[in-house]
């Protein structure tokens, strides 16, 4: 065999030994340009035709500082406490022969509820008047024994009766006064020509009437109930937090509640009470506000409103529309111009955090810097993140 042809016959068999050992030897040192290209972060620059930027209706703008305000959401429900709530009754007992309240009827502390007649009060009053004018003659029979007492045994026996008796009926008068005063009679201003057979039940706070027990010619005893009241100016919100977010939340911030039927419209409050125990039918803890501004008469208790409690706010932060930042698997990103030519638009994709949001505007905390007066598309975000992951969307 000549040498041409030993090489030609050995030359694959050694290019096959060398690739296999190769493979299973010590790797070979890589070629910097392919290593540099493999630990590159994948490209964060998305291009658009013009064509595209027009059909999507892309609009770009810069980052503004807004003061934004961080609210933490719940859920409320209007209460009122049992100390404005009250029940106008029957402190003794009678005939109703007088209904001046209505359902729904606001009344004020004091005004008459009910009249009732009350036939054995007459006795009453007899016998008060028959007592105070005994008081007289008995003071009198006091005096003139006192003054005997002295000089005569007799005299003095006589007055220690006198005494005795004139105490008695005192007694029976302070007690007599005091239960006129119950049936709302002075006894001072009590004659012979006004003794009164009705008494007046009256309202014991201000407030609407909310049921109503009893109907004329209704023969009522002590403690009977005529009639319910609540005081709805005290209604206030009792705001359910969980116990996750309770930290957050502290007596003076204020609240914005609306009813859910009712989005565009909401009241102010400010929280004055954080329970410390958690309500173990709900699972929260009940945190207690006022109305700022006293709402209109048409709120109930019970009623379930939606809350938004402000936890922070009032500085400035850098912020974008909401629709400007977009939600992708791997966090928050928003999209600002980096190049511009007729027949294109090239963005690059900036991943940012987000903090509170007000208004429709959100503040973004970018990773990255931003370049001063960047171009960051406020409408049309999720076109361009759709177009960066590859994603057909109709035009």
């Amino acid at each position: 065999m000549t040498n041409i042809q030993f090489i030609r016959f050995f030359a694959p068999i050694l290019l096959l030994l060398a690739s296999c050992q190769n493979q299973s030897g010590s790797p070979q040192p890589e070629n910097p340009e392919t290593a540099n290209a493999a630990k590159a972060p994948a490209d964060t620059r998305i291009r658009l035709t013009a064509a595209q930027v027009n059909n999507a209706r892309i609009q770009v703008g810069e980052v503004t500082q807004r003061p934004m305000k961080e609210f933490l959401r719940a859920s409320a429900e209007l209460h009122l406490d049992k100390e404005h709530t009250a029940t106008a009754g029957a402190f003794t007992n009678g005939i109703l022969t007088d209904l001046r309240v209505t359902q729904n009827k606001l009344l004020r502390k004091d005004a008459v509820v009910a009249v009732l007649q009350k036939p054995d009060l007459v006795d009453i009053q007899q016998d008060y008047l028959e007592n105070r004018d005994k008081l007289t003659f008995l003071q009198a029979e006091f005096n003139r024994f006192k003054q005997l007492s002295a000089a005569d045994a007799t005299a003095l026996k006589n007055f220690q009766k006198a005494e005795a008796e004139l105490r008695a009926a005192q007694t029976a008068d302070k007690a007599m006064a005091a239960r006129l005063r119950q049936f709302q009679i002075d006894p001072e201003q009590l004659h012979a020509d006004n003794i009164k057979t009705e008494i007046l039940v009256k309202a014991p706070i201000s407030g609407t009437v909310t049921r109503i027990h009893t109907g004329l010619g209704s023969a009522v005893q002590t403690g009977d109930a005529i009639c319910e009241m609540a005081d709805f100016a005290q209604l206030h919100p009792v705001i359910y937090v969980f116990e996750k977010d309770i930290t957050r939340v502290k007596t003076g911030q204020k609240v914005l509640l609306h009813h859910p039927t009712t989005p565009g419209e909401h009241l102010s409050a400010t929280i004055f009470i954080v329970e410390r125990t958690v309500d173990a039918e709900r699972k929260a803890v009940r945190v207690h506000a006022r109305f700022d501004k006293q709402p209109a008469q048409t709120l109930v208790a019970g009623a379930y409103l939606d809350a938004q409690i402000l936890v922070s706010g009032d500085g400035n932060a850098a912020a974008l529309p909401e629709e400007a930042v977009v939600r992708e698997d791997t966090g928050n990103f928003i999209f600002a111009l980096a190049e511009q030519t007729e027949q294109e638009q090239i963005f690059k994709k900036i991943p940012v955090r987000i903090g509170a949001s007000d208004g429709g505007y959100v503040a973004i905390y970018p990773e990255t810097p931003l370049p001063e007066k960047a171009k960051i598309v406020i409408k049309g975000a999720y076109y361009v993140s759709a177009q960066g992951a590859g994603i057909e969307i109709e035009e």
